[in-house]
């Protein structure tokens, strides 16, 4: 428990020192946490911080963080950037997962692994780009939308990645593959459907009836509640935290 302590209360003094050095600069903290990482990480020298239980609490963080973002957006906003976002967002992630690919196949990388590398390329973090956006105050200008719209549609496409990258090393035939991809949009499709129905029907009464005992205690208990359960939900359908956390916010709006 001690050597925990000591660890926490490293991890803590070197991100506070970091982050006052970045904000003197007015360099973007998020880069600031990178550093700490890259500072306290095992593969550098100096020393290392290690506590299994950190990585739960970063998910959970992240799980709060685009429950946030997604209180900032509501379904008829996507819908009204549906054009933009689809057309973006689907020549983005294919523009830069084949050049990307094409790139490092041409240099000698087999085949299945130039598309991995190429897919990662594509993804960018909406956990960086929305504390970014906020840190600037810019989330819900019209760029801030579009960014932060364009990430979670990069989340999504996730998905079908994380289908395709375990079965690259497996012959499969294409009616297989594309089996496969289909169940998994429909999994988020369900995901989707179940969190949008509680929340019409379950959440917005729950929380007009948290908002009439106007205590913050009972609000912040409903809110860990909502985003957790959100989450776990996603989760167990084969999608990540993160994205239930959204859409638990996205549907509160």
């Amino acid at each position: 428990m001690m050597e925990h302590l000591t660890q926490i209360l490293l991890l803590l003094g070197v991100a506070v020192a970091v982050v006052l050095i970045f904000q003197r600069l007015r360099i973007p903290t998020s880069l600031g946490y990178l550093l700490v990482g890259v500072i306290l990480g095992p593969y550098t020298i100096g020393p290392a911080v290690y506590v299994p239980e950190f990585k739960t609490l970063a998910e959970f963080g992240v799980v709060f963080l685009l429950f946030t973002i997604g209180l900032n957006f509501s379904l008829p906003q996507l819908h009204a950037l549906r054009h933009q976002v689809l057309g973006l967002g689907t020549g983005q992630v294919a523009f830069t997962t084949a050049i990307v690919g094409v790139i490092v196949w041409m240099i000698g990388l087999p085949a299945a692994a130039a598309f991995v590398i190429g897919a990662v390329f594509a993804q960018s973090s909406t956990t960086i780009i929305g504390s970014q956006l906020t840190e600037q105050g810019e989330e819900n200008s019209h760029h801030g939308r579009f960014g932060l719209a364009m990430s979670v549609f990069q989340d999504i496409t996730a998905v079908p990645f994380l289908v395709i990258i375990p079965v690259l090393s497996i012959p499969m035939s294409i009616d297989v593959l594309a089996g496969a991809l289909g169940w998994a949009f429909t999994k988020a499709g369900i995901a989707f459907a179940l969190l949008f129905i509680a929340g019409r029907w379950l959440l917005h009464p729950l929380f007009h009836i948290v908002a009439e005992r106007r205590s913050a205690e009972v609000f912040t208990l409903a809110v860990l509640l909502v985003a957790l359960l959100a989450a776990w939900i996603t989760s167990n359908f084969g999608l990540s935290l993160a994205f239930g956390g959204f859409l638990a916010g996205m549907i509160l709006v």
